[in-house]
């Protein structure tokens, strides 16, 4: 893939996304759900994804964190992991949809959300700026289940849920990793239990 079209695609997502957010479906469908659409898009959640695993994490004072590239590994994992939830819950449907246009939507949307987040810290720091973020955020995830794979109302919730159960078990499976190989998972630090503060 040359500049020129890369440049062309991050257009037509930025479009898209912004049409999913704006409630203009015409401006959504620009959204590439093809194979190579969806290729590209991964190109942009791995470098969102990489930027916060770079970025220090809000972890407890007990938790230690693995090395960055296994952070971008678990972050990546969970995110693969809420997109099989969704799947698994339209496959219950059992109604046709454009899984392909959903996932290269919300892999763009992570890039432009980091871009506009990094803005708003400048702009708007601390509170206010994390709740445009997450107001955001919410109109799009319910805007993009109903312009992309027409669930509305109750389902809305119920894939939300789904998505974020197969996410719970992802975190809990790397988990489990992370305490059997030590350095490649977050974990607990033994000092910190076995002498506690105070």
């Amino acid at each position: 893939m040359n500049s020129n079209n890369l440049i062309e695609e991050i257009m037509a997502a930025a479009r898209g996304c912004w049409g999913i957010v704006s409630g203009n479906r015409r401006m959504a469908d620009e959204i590439d759900g093809s194979w190579s659409g969806v290729s590209t898009s991964f190109i942009a959640i791995l470098m969102a994804l990489g930027a916060q695993a770079m970025l220090e994490l809000p972890l407890p004072a007990d938790v230690a964190a693995p090395m960055p590239l296994f952070v971008l590994f678990h972050l990546l994992a969970v995110n693969l992991a809420g997109f099989y939830g969704v799947y698994l819950f339209l496959r219950t449907k059992g109604r046709p949809f454009d899984f392909g246009s959903y996932v290269s939507a919300h892999n763009w949307s992570n890039f432009f959300f980091l871009v506009l987040a990094l803005l708003l810290a400048f702009v708007l720091p601390g509170l206010i700026g994390s709740l445009v973020i997450s107001v955001i955020t919410a109109l799009f995830y319910i805007r993009a289940a109903s312009f992309l794979l027409d669930i509305r109302g109750p389902d809305v919730v119920l894939m939300i849920g789904a998505q974020l159960l197969t996410m719970f078990v992802c975190v809990v499976a790397l988990m489990l990793i992370g305490g059997l190989v030590p350095g490649v998972g977050f974990h607990i630090l033994g000092e910190a239990i076995s002498n506690p503060p105070g």
